[in-house]
């Protein structure tokens, strides 16, 4: 044969093979599925047709290889079954039924146990028990309250509960077997340490304190200062002022809009409660040392209604309070309130920014007061003197210059009120 015969003729000996493989294995299946008799005949037919591996494993035992289990979302769940009349029959191919169990008969029922009973002479113990418990003394402990001999226990047969109450009379309510309540113990008392006290009570200012005030142009701030009649001064309130006028430096002549700057003193005749600028009181302008130095000009206020030509002006709220402290503390005998008016808060830096000295010139940054040098470092010594001891100092106008304390130069003049 030529080689293109062969390749044919062993090609279709493959598929020929190939068609009988398949027809086979569906045929086994087939005899799988149908009676025992049936798939017991095919085998022998089929025997001696099939090869020899196939053979043997169609003798092989059923079981032999375990069958696999379906997956799990094939198993269906079991049906419930309430009864056995619910049990299917056998199928008819010989696979049994599911198999149930009858359900157990319910348990006998107990019978409801009966109260216990009842002693029949309850009536005669009951008024034994109240007359011991009338004859003892309310302190006698309830181990005491015992009855010297108890009535025996009743034996024989004992009616039922239902006759033994119906047997008691009734009457009425029995006493109660007393009880006894537990005193209290008193608690130990201890004294509390000396430091759990205070000792002084903190100083409240009110009206009638003695005043002093202290007013900061450059800050706009007006001090209040209260004091009681053995204490230091204490600030009470820092109050804002609305407005003052002029430019740093005292008041030199009438007309000029400025504010003072120096030391003054306020009287009672000084007080003006009926101002066009509803409170006000003067401040003392010219004092002695403005007059000495030839400073003209007056009626210098403080005031409220937020409004100034050379005056201090305060709000009306604020003004109310300051007024108010003042004249309460003029009419409780307090012959002046002492009012220092100052530039700035005359510490050494502040006092060279604005008057050039140091290095401060050097980069600049001078207020441009340097004519006021003397006068302002004069204000420092009466500023000083109160930031170190608390009291403000008396004041004289001695010339040029302001005097602090007591001084025997016949031409000072002390700075007062009207």
């Amino acid at each position: 044969m030529t080689p293109r015969r062969t390749h044919l003729a062993l090609a279709a000996i493959a598929v020929v093979a190939l068609v009988g493989a398949v027809a086979a294995l569906r045929y086994m299946s087939a005899v799988g599925n149908s009676p025992p008799a049936r798939s017991e005949a095919a085998r022998k037919i089929w025997s001696g047709a099939l090869p020899t591996g196939m053979r043997v494993a169609m003798r092989m035992q059923p079981g032999a290889f375990p069958p696999v289990p379906p997956p799990a979302s094939m198993i269906a769940p079991p049906l419930p079954l309430s009864s056995p009349a619910e049990v299917p029959p056998p199928a008819a191919d010989g696979v049994e039924g599911s198999v149930s169990f009858p359900v157990a008969p319910p348990a006998a029922e107990k019978p409801t146990p009966l109260p216990p009973s009842r002693p029949a002479n309850l009536a005669a113990l009951a008024e034994q028990f109240a007359e011991i418990a009338a004859a003892t003394p309310a302190e006698q402990t309830p181990a005491a309250v015992v009855p010297a001999a108890a009535p025996p226990l009743p034996t024989g047969p004992q009616p039922s509960a239902r006759a033994a109450l119906e047997s008691t009379p009734t009457g009425p309510a029995e006493s109660a077997q007393p009880t006894q309540v537990a005193r209290a113990v008193e608690p130990t008392l201890r004294p509390a340490p000396d430091e759990a006290f205070q000792q002084e009570a903190p100083i409240r200012y009110g009206m009638g304190d003695q005043v002093f005030v202290r007013i900061f142009k450059q800050e706009g701030q007006l001090e209040l200062w209260l004091r009681k009649s053995n204490a230091r001064f204490t600030l009470y309130k820092t109050y804002p002022i609305c407005k003052w006028s002029g430019r740093l430096g005292p008041k030199v002549k009438e007309a000029d809009y400025q504010s003072p700057e120096g030391f003054y003193s306020v009287s009672a005749k000084q007080l003006h409660p009926n101002s066009n600028y509803h409170r006000a009181f003067n401040v003392g302008y010219p004092n002695a040392f403005d007059r000495q130095n030839g400073r003209t000009g007056g009626l210098v206020m403080v005031h409220g209604a937020c409004k100034s030509v050379g005056c201090f002006a305060m709000t009306d709220r604020g003004i109310e309070e300051i007024y108010a402290f003042v004249e309460a503390a003029l009419r409780a005998g307090q012959k002046e309130v002492q009012l220092h008016i100052f530039p700035f808060r005359l510490t050494e830096q502040a006092l060279a920014r604005e008057t050039g000295g140091g290095w401060m010139a050097f980069v600049g940054a001078t207020g441009n007061y340097e004519h006021w040098t003397a006068f302002w470092k004069n204000l420092k010594e009466g500023y000083d003197l109160f930031e170190q001891s608390g009291e403000p100092p008396v004041a004289f106008a001695c010339g040029d210059h302001y005097a602090f304390g007591g001084t025997g130069d016949a031409s000072c003049k002390r700075i007062a009120g009207w």
